[in-house]
């Protein structure tokens, strides 16, 4: 009876070679990185969106097979809840009834879309439909009114389509780095109009947008928060009662 043997190790395979780390994301001008992978199903998309359940900081585009992975910086979220109390106090002042969806998930698979907002909101008739704390269903729910993109790196394009084809009114795209605003109104599945004035807010401009994250630049969080409804009710309302105009 012979005796199994086992064969002794080459030197190839005594030196390992050490596994090649992966290529880090890009990071942009404003801290935020990013990672873009082509060629997903919706399925994948799908499966990599309910996988990561707890995220506050991921941000997921999904665009046509091409899924865009963004980690928010400090910065990118500090804007973000700016232009966050920046919507709720112009609703306040201007008593426009309104609901946030934050940074929720709306997807639809015969969109071939999928996003998570920087900020999202419903105002009047859909802000009634929407109170409390309700999960998104685009099947049986409306899209929100508008929807803010902070961008910077490439995920804006795709985030702006996406948008189109779920059926936003409104959105509005910041860039923190150039301090630009603009506003956009949904003409089409696909396409958007640059406007001048807010649809939600009639009386607001991008310059009043600008205006104020600049001073949020210059002001603690606190100290900007505590001006921002005596600039609203000084600067915004009584536009309104001159139809618009200063």
């Amino acid at each position: 009876m012979t005796r199994a043997t086992t064969p002794r190790a080459t030197t190839a395979s005594r030196s390992r070679r050490p596994a090649a780390k992966p290529a880090a994301a890009p990071v942009d001008a404003l801290g935020d990185q990013w990672l873009v992978i082509t060629g997903l199903s919706w399925e994948q998309y799908v499966t990599i969106n309910d996988a990561i359940v707890e995220r506050p900081s991921v941000r997921m585009i999904y665009c046509d097979g091409r899924l865009t992975l963004l980690t928010k910086s400090r910065r990118h979220g500090r804007y973000a809840g700016c232009l966050d109390f920046l919507v709720a106090e112009l609703c306040k002042e201007l008593n426009v009834l309104m609901e946030t969806a934050g940074s929720a998930t709306f997807r639809r698979q015969e969109k071939n879309g999928g996003i998570e907002g920087d900020k999202t909101f419903y105002f009047g008739e859909n802000a009634d439909r929407m109170k409390g704390p309700q999960n998104i269903d685009l099947d049986v729910q409306p899209p929100p009114d508008l929807a803010i993109v902070i961008e910077v790196s490439n995920s804006g394009e795709d985030s702006v389509i996406v948008w189109g084809r779920l059926g936003v009114t409104e959105v509005w795209r910041f860039d923190p780095i150039a301090m630009e605003c603009s506003f956009w109104s949904r003409r089409s599945v696909r396409t958007y109009r640059r406007i001048e004035r807010s649809l939600a807010f009639p009386t607001l401009r991008p310059a009043d947008v600008i205006e104020q994250m600049r001073l949020a630049d210059d002001l603690s969080m606190g100290e900007w928060w505590s001006n921002l409804g005596r600039w609203v009710r000084e600067e915004i309302v009584p536009r309104k009662r001159r139809g618009g105009n200063r």
